[in-house]
């Protein structure tokens, strides 16, 4: 680390995604200062692991602690106040995915975000990883004129997710929950277009009998960008094998990207590409240490994902949603 005192963090949200940001913290050397969680025992239990950390379940009492940033792992819909409680104070942010439940809250924490000039950074985690920067540099030059996508988990076979992820009016359903990560690796990959239009189709035809659950298992989506590329998504939360994978296509190349094989594969202007992922990405840091070594140093090019970006991922998840409600066609200008 650069600094002679560690950063002092502080985590809201002290489930899955708080456990593995405090280990990755604590990892890269800064100090965790303060836990918040709605339930008492689950903020007392993750700030056992950080010596001296504050548990409570006030938002206000959490903020009283002096910190340099702060990473907020809630469910989507409950981002906008401690995101403008941190602005309000200066202090930088990592956001897990979705930054908002939809447009209309992400333009308020955007507002306050850009207000207050701090380092906000969205938990995009593909956009670090070395398989998809080296998709990022093999196209940099190149035509592409359709991009396609895959996710696959199991959700809706082996019910090991928070109940949560499963219920739409929390989690937002499998487009913002899921296809997000690799709707947002698209993107990236092409250098950041933004979505024009977006159309999904969606259905839950698994688990009929778990009414308690009503976020569809299977979604097909497609996407206008305005690069001129047109995109499709497949989403599937009830089959047996984890997949994320993007596809790119154009003249002179066909690559497929699969985080599970770690490998892209096809064929680039002539040649045959078999290529794995290397070991590291360029920066040597993840999404996490990105966000800290930015704060450290106030080298905001290291943020990958900002939330001034992220947003645009966001709006493209949103149109969707809003399409897939309605059967038509959603023009993003329209959220």
């Amino acid at each position: 680390m650069n600094s002679q005192k560690p950063l002092a963090i502080g985590i809201i949200g002290a489930g899955n995604m708080g456990r593995h940001h405090l280990r990755v913290i604590t990892e890269y050397g800064a100090s965790i200062v303060a836990v918040h969680d709605v339930q008492l025992e689950a903020a007392h239990e993750l700030a056992t692991h950080a010596d001296g950390a504050l548990a409570t379940t006030a938002l206000d009492a959490f903020f009283d602690v002096d910190m340099d940033g702060v990473v907020i792992t809630t469910p989507p819909p409950i981002r906008l106040v401690p995101i403008q409680m941190a602005c309000d104070r200066g202090i930088s942010i990592m956001v897990e995915k979705p930054p908002a439940l939809n447009m209309v809250e992400g333009r308020k924490c955007l507002a306050s975000i850009e207000k207050a000039g701090i380092i906000a950074a969205v938990g995009f985690q593909l956009r670090y990883h070395p398989l998809y920067e080296q998709l990022k540099t093999l196209i940099a030059s190149e035509t592409v004129h359709l991009v396609r996508t895959v996710c696959t988990v199991d959700y809706y076979l082996s019910f090991r997710a928070a109940p949560w992820f499963l219920q739409s009016e929390i989690s937002g359903g499998p487009l913002p929950e899921q296809a997000v990560h690799v709707l947002d690796c698209a993107r990236f990959v092409m250098g950041n277009p933004k979505p024009v239009q977006a159309h999904a189709l969606a259905i839950k035809n698994m688990a009929l009998e778990r009414t308690e659950f009503d976020a569809e298992n299977a979604i097909q989506m497609t996407y206008q960008l305005d690069n001129g590329v047109f995109g499709t998504h497949m989403n599937h939360c009830g089959t047996e094998n984890f997949s994320f994978e993007v596809e790119v296509v154009g003249p002179h190349l066909r690559l497929h990207a699969n985080m599970t094989e770690n490998a892209i594969r096809g064929y680039l202007n002539g040649e045959t590409i078999n290529e794995p992922a290397v070991s590291e990405n360029s920066l040597g840091l993840d999404k996490t240490g990105a966000w800290l070594r930015a704060i450290e140093t106030d080298d905001r090019t290291l943020i990958r994902s900002p939330f001034t970006d992220a947003i645009e991922t966001l709006a493209l998840i949103d149109a969707a949603v809003q399409s897939r409600d309605t059967g038509r066609f959603m023009n993003v200008e329209d959220l």
